[in-house]
């Protein structure tokens, strides 16, 4: 009886059997398979996912893999909160545009990022543009994104996600954050440049409603034009906050001539021309109502000009001019008076419009020429007139000349003549005057002489009298100690052995000698019995020496 044992399928190991091991050929495509899905995801990753944002460039990222797009007009996905610092902002963040497509408001700065897909983000490498703010001019942001600003109000509030021009003004650096050009737009603003003689005007474009508006200047911190005006200096502000004017102080001059040409009638009807200027100024104390009042948005100065000191001038010109007669204007007197009256009344009327009238200055007066010759003739006429007379009265004046020279000259000699009598005669009196009046002084010092020699003499016997006094006092003093020493000491030969030993005791500190001799009668002299004056009694009495 034959037994068939079946094989087993392939690819089945029987049991208690180890399974083979593949074909070396398998592996080696399983590894050059893993290997080249390897290659392939890292050249996706460097070529395709990897971008680099250089320098001084940012990448902006448009999200397109939402499921729904954001609300009303809006395009720009704001900032997300930090969720570590503010949990619940972040939260609120995320549900309202954590599933938007839109475009990040958040850029990238410069380096290398492989965190983007380009099948889920648009990527944008944009260079920074104005956000790189220059060292002399400053930044104005306006946000493009966010909710439209009420009525009224200019300046954007960031906090409460609102679009408009912001208050932050951006000093010259580099502001990464502004620089997605598709939330902001950065206006590039020169300072304000207030020169010297000038003073800036200010128009707070945003701020409060003015309390009152139908007043032109408004409050600190109101809407409009302010009071107070900017010094001279650089000045940087945000436009969209406020505007500021420069406008010159300085004198400015005015020429009455040509476009500005002056003319008005006289007293009699002729048509007068004035030839002259107005030296002028803004009042800077006023500067801001002036401005609010004539500037109309175009200069200031060409349109006070225009309008206010012209019409002043001209209507003024008319009023003093036609007090006068046109003959009237050819001397200076007129010319001198209706200058003065005529700058009075235009200085009192511009200071009211805030205009400082310095000098105003006629420098001619042209009266018609059908009468200016015939002026000019007969006021030549009264100049050779007065000319002649000037003459006839030269001549009498030079003929009184002469007259009185002659007369002059008579007198003279008469006086010569009279002069020398008087003058001996005063002489020979000076002479006998002076001569007793010399004995007159001579006597005089002779009396005076003896009167001197006389005091000399009784001086000199006083003199000599009081130094004989003074020598005789001086040896009276001198003896008087002496004398009273003496008596002190009974006699004078005592005090004279006193005297001796005083002088001799102390130069003595060695005695060599015997009994006998002069030294020894010298120490015998102690025991020697004492002769004592006794002054009461008269008598001396005798003792011994202690």
């Amino acid at each position: 009886m034959d037994f068939h044992i079946p094989k087993p399928p392939a690819g089945d190991t029987p049991p208690g059997h180890a399974r083979p091991l593949p074909r070396p050929g398998v592996l080696r495509v399983a590894i050059l398979g893993l290997l080249g899905l390897l290659v392939i995801y890292g050249a996706y990753f460097w070529l395709i996912r990897r971008v680099v944002v250089g320098p001084d460039e940012v990448m902006i990222l448009i999200k397109k893999d939402g499921s729904r797009s954001l609300s009303g007009d809006q395009i720009i996905i704001p900032r997300a909160p930090d969720p570590q610092t503010n949990a619940v902002a972040y939260a609120a963040w995320e549900k309202e545009y954590g599933d938007c497509n839109g475009i990040l408001e958040q850029v990238y700065l410069p380096g290398t990022y492989f965190s983007f897909s380009p099948f889920d983000y648009e990527r944008i490498i944009q260079p920074i543009g104005s956000a790189d703010v220059p060292g002399n001019q400053v930044g104005v942001v306006v946000r493009k994104f966010g909710a439209p600003l009420p009525d009224g109000q200019v300046i954007a509030d960031e906090s409460l996600n609102q679009r408009g021009p912001l208050a932050t003004l951006l000093s010259p650096g580099k502001y990464y954050q502004y620089a997605n050009p598709f939330a902001y737009d950065i206006k590039l603003v020169d300072p304000v440049q207030i020169d010297p003689g000038y003073r800036g005007v200010v128009t707070l474009m945003a701020g409060q409603n003015p309390k009152d508006p139908n007043q032109m200047l408004v409050a600190p911190g109101e809407r409009g034009v302010q009071a107070v005006t900017e010094p001279e200096g650089f000045v940087y502000v945000n436009p969209f906050q406020k505007r500021i004017k420069p406008i010159t102080v300085q004198s400015q001059r005015f020429e009455m001539s040509q476009e500005g040409e002056i003319r008005f009638p006289s007293s009699d009807s002729f048509d007068i021309k004035l030839d002259g200027f107005v030296e002028w100024s803004i009042d800077p104390q006023r500067l801001p109502l002036t401005y609010v009042e004539y500037s109309e948005g175009g200069g200031l100065v060409e349109f006070l000009e225009d309008k206010v000191i012209l019409p002043y001038a001209r209507s003024f010109c008319r009023l003093v001019g036609s007090q006068y007669k046109a003959r009237d204007f050819i001397s200076g007197d007129t010319k001198l008076k209706f200058q003065q009256e005529f700058e009075t009344r235009l200085r009192e009327a511009c200071a009211k419009q805030g205009i400082i009238v310095l000098q105003a200055l006629v420098r001619d007066i042209v009266p018609p020429e059908e009468i200016k010759s015939l002026i000019n003739e007969r006021e030549i006429a009264k100049e050779q007139i007065n000319s002649l007379e000037q003459q006839i009265q030269v001549a009498k004046s030079q003929a009184d000349l002469v007259t009185q020279t002659e007369t002059g000259t008579q007198n003279t000699a008469i006086g010569q003549a009279n002069t020398e009598v008087v003058t001996i005669s005063k002489k020979a009196e000076q002479e006998r005057d002076v001569a007793i009046t010399e004995a007159q002084q001579d006597l005089a010092v002779m009396k005076l002489h003896l009167e001197a020699s006389q005091k000399e003499a009784d001086a000199l016997t006083a003199r000599g009298q009081a130094e004989a006094s003074v020598i005789l006092l001086q040896r009276q003093a001198e003896a008087q100690p002496l004398q009273e020493q003496v008596s002190a000491f009974g006699d004078g030969q005592a005090f004279a052995q006193y005297y001796f030993y005083q002088k001799v005791a102390p130069s003595i500190k060695t005695i060599l000698t015997n009994t006998d001799g002069p030294f020894a009668d010298i120490f015998k002299q102690f025991n020697a019995p004492l002769a004592i004056h006794d002054k009461t009694a008269g008598t001396k009495v005798t003792g011994v020496q202690p």
